[in-house]
C-alpha cells in the first residue's frame, strides 16, 4: 500500500517546567535525576542573584559542582566554545546555566557542543530562551550573527518567580514584548506557507500568548512596580517562557521569525540601542509589523496602547536618540534579514522605515 505524505517529526521540548516562588531550592533535586556533575555559568549579576540559592540546592542533593564561571558577556561561537571546552575537560554530566538569553543560549549551545545536559535558570523574564532549542548567536561587538539549531534542548528549566521579581522591571517589559510577537509574527507567516499540524499548533499558541498577556500583563507590570509577586506576574512568567517557547518549537524555523524581529537585528546595528534589550526593541517591530501589514490607525492605536500598558516602547524616542542615518541603517538591514523573507509580502527598505516613522507618529500623535 502506498503511504503519502509522510513526514518526519523532530520537535524537542523540556522535561521540566518548574515555576514559582523559591523554585530554585528544588534546582539540586532535578538535576539529580539527570547526572552527578555539573558546570555553572551566568553572568556576572545573575549569578549575584542566584548563585549561592543554586549552589546550596545542588550541593544538599549530593551534585558535585566543578566550577562556576562567566559565560563571556556575548553569545558568540568563541564563547560558546570556551564554555563547551570547560564542560568536556571536567566530564561533567550537565551545564546548569543561569541568567538572561545571552547567557542561556550560550549554555544551550555549549552542552550540544560537549554532549551533555542543560539545566536553565532564568534570572530575568526577557524572553522564551530557557525554553527554546535554539540559540541566537552574536559578534564580538554584540551585533547579531545567526540563529543555530546546533543548540541543546534543556532538559529542565527552573523559573523562581521571586529571583525574576527582584530583577530590573525592563526585563519583564522586553518578555511581554517579545512574548506578542509569538501572535503577530506567526500570524503573518503562517499566512504564506502550507498548514500543517505543527504550523496549526504554533499559530493557535501565538494567540494563547497575546491572549495571557493581554489578560495579565498589565498587572504584571503594576506587580513588577510595587515588588510583590502576584498571580498576574507568575502568569506572565508562563507566558513569557512556556507559551512563547513553545510557539518557537511548534512554529519552526518558517514561522519563527518575521518584521518584528527583523527590525529588531536592524537595531543591533546600531550602538545607542544596544542597552534597550532584546524583547523591547521586537515589541516596537510588533507594531512596525502590522503597518507594514498596512492594518487600520484603529487596530494599530489599539496594539499601542497594549504595548504601553506593558512597559513595552512605540515611539523612537523611547528607543534611543536615532539619526536619519541610524534609521535608514536599521531599515536596510531589516529588510535584508532571513526573518523579513518570511513575511507574505515582499518588504523594501523604503517600506521599513515608512512603517517605522507611521507608529512613531501615530504613537506621539496619541499619548
Amino acid at each position: 500500500m502506498e503511504v503519502q505524505g509522510v513526514m518526519t517529526a523532530d520537535i524537542r521540548f523540556p522535561a521540566v517546567y518548574h515555576r514559582g516562588a523559591g523554585a530554585i531550592s528544588q534546582l539540586g533535586e532535578i538535576c539529580r535525576a539527570i547526572g552527578p556533575k555539573a558546570l555553572m555559568i551566568g553572568g556576572h549579576n545573575a549569578l549575584a542573584a542566584a548563585q549561592d540559592s543554586a549552589t546550596a540546592s545542588l550541593t544538599s542533593a549530593g551534585i558535585e559542582l566543578v566550577d562556576t564561571l562567566w559565560y563571556g558577556g556575548e553569545c558568540t561561537w568563541g564563547n560558546i566554545e570556551q564554555v563547551a571546552s570547560q564542560a568536556q575537560r571536567h566530564q561533567v554530566s550537565l551545564i546548569v546555566a543561569v541568567g538572561g538569553g545571552k547567557a542561556l543560549d550560550t549554555g544551550k549551545a555549549a552542552a550540544y557542543q560537549a554532549g551533555v545536559a542543560c539545566v536553565t535558570v532564568p534570572t530575568i523574564a526577557a524572553t522564551c530562551a530557557a525554553f527554546t532549542p535554539l540559540s541566537v548567536v552574536y559578534q564580538p561587538d554584540g551585533r547579531f550573527l545567526e540563529n543555530t539549531a546546533k543548540s541543546s534542548c534543556p532538559a529542565a528549566v527552573v523559573a523562581d518567580s521571586q529571583i525574576l521579581l527582584e530583577a530590573p522591571a525592563k526585563w519583564l517589559y522586553a518578555g511581554m514584548g517579545d512574548t506578542l510577537a509569538k501572535w503577530y509574527e506567526l500570524r503573518a507567516t503562517t499566512s504564506k506557507i502550507p498548514t500543517t499540524s505543527w504550523t496549526v499548533g504554533g499559530i493557535t499558541n501565538g494567540k494563547i500568548c497575546y491572549e495571557v498577556i493581554g489578560k495579565f500583563g498589565p498587572g504584571a507590570k503594576k506587580a513588577a512596580q510595587v515588588g510583590t509577586v502576584t498571580e498576574d506576574f507568575e502568569y506572565v512568567i508562563d507566558g513569557i517562557i512556556f507559551y512563547a517557547g513553545s510557539s518557537s518549537i511548534l512554529g519552526g524555523e518558517k514561522c519563527r521569525g518575521a518584521a518584528a524581529h527583523a527590525i529588531y537585528f536592524g537595531f543591533t546595528n546600531v550602538a545607542a540601542a544596544h542597552g534597550l534589550g532584546h524583547g523591547l526593541l521586537v515589541g516596537f517591530g510588533n507594531l512596525c509589523l502590522l503597518a507594514l501589514e498596512e492594518r487600520s490607525d484603529a487596530e494599530l492605536l489599539a496594539e499601542i496602547q497594549l504595548a504601553r500598558e506593558c512597559g513595552v516602547p512605540t515611539t523612537l524616542a523611547e528607543i534611543a536618540d536615532l539619526s536619519s542615518a541610524d534609521l535608514q541603517l536599521v531599515s536596510d538591514i531589516s529588510a535584508a534579514t532571513g526573518d523579513m523573507h518570511n513575511m507574505p509580502m515582499e518588504v523594501s527598505p523604503q517600506m521599513v522605515l515608512e512603517a517605522v516613522h507611521r507608529v512613531d507618529g501615530l504613537s506621539r500623535q496619541h499619548s
